[in-house]
């Protein structure tokens, strides 16, 4: 399945273009890493994917079908609300029956009805395996006061509840989601990265991210898109196939370049024996040069 376009899009701060008219394309299992210099616009163009941005020119089209979910650097979440409500802060019939069932038990009510009401509707939504996967998601990143404030929170620690928010949205449409990440391991411990890599790794999402960590991206991603001197440029494969063929084509331009300056070398020279007084044909040669 088709999920997401990028046709001949450019986009610039002032004078400074960060890329000019690029184009790729995401498919259906793709899980593709952007690379390129900081400040190349690595996180504006996940902007534009994910809609938060716009660009210049040119036209980003992604599925009608397709629930795009993007994890930010920076977080909006309400500092005077609980973890529980940031994390499920979701406008989806799932969600809301596993956080009416999650209060009744927290509240130690005796409503046999009620809980009966609840459990047709996990059972009517498949919602029993989504509430276990969202137990697992907070516990691997170490998420368990659900009811402290995220206003009370370390930077570190609401990174971690963005990215399980991030995860378990994703986890709703897993079908037909593409999600969107930088720098999603920041903040997070060897073990919490290692889960993240097997999770990813084994996930039906497509997935498109932002990581300074080369490790992660070789386990986690199976094609490379570049942003270098405003272009893209797509590899299919790993890290390692990545640097084999950039460097290839670095050693084509640098051939070419070479090709270029040995030529003006020669003409520059011809330019230099020809007497003042100019004949057609070599007028006609200055007049290429220039």
């Amino acid at each position: 399945m088709h999920y997401a376009s990028v046709e001949n899009i450019t986009k610039s701060f002032g004078i400074r273009t960060l890329f000019k008219n690029i184009s790729f394309h995401i498919e259906e299992g793709d899980k593709i890493a952007l690379v390129a210099r900081n400040g190349s616009g690595k996180s504006t163009l996940m902007k534009i994917i994910a809609g938060m941005d716009t660009a210049d020119s040119g036209t980003v089209w992604v599925h009608k079908d397709i629930k795009t979910v993007m994890l930010q650097q920076d977080n909006d979440f309400d500092g005077n609300k609980t973890i529980w409500d940031n994390v499920l802060r979701l406008d989806h019939p799932v969600v809301k029956v596993v956080k009416d069932y999650e209060i009744f038990l927290e509240e130690g009510s005796d409503d046999h009805d009620h809980l009966g009401e609840l459990m047709a509707k996990l059972d009517d939504l498949d919602a029993w395996s989504f509430e276990s996967d969202l137990k697992q998601i907070l516990g691997k990143l170490n998420i368990h006061h659900l009811n402290e404030k995220v206003g009370n929170l370390s930077g570190g620690q609401k990174k971690r509840v963005a990215l399980a928010q991030a995860l378990i949205e994703a986890q709703l449409y897993q079908g037909n989601c593409l999600l969107i990440m930088d720098e999603p391991t920041n903040h997070l411990d060897v073990s919490m990265i290692e889960w993240l890599e097997e999770y990813l790794g084994a996930s039906k999402i497509t997935l498109l991210l932002v990581t300074h960590d080369r490790y992660f991206l070789d386990a986690v991603c199976n094609e490379i898109i570049e942003i270098d001197e405003e272009k893209v440029f797509v590899y299919k494969g790993d890290y390692d196939y990545f640097l084999e063929q950039k460097a290839l084509r670095q050693e084509v331009q640098q051939s070419e370049l070479q090709k270029d300056k040995n030529i003006f070398r020669k003409e520059l020279e011809w330019m230099r024996k020809q007497p003042k007084a100019r004949t057609t044909k070599s007028k006609s040669r200055q007049d290429a040069f220039a």
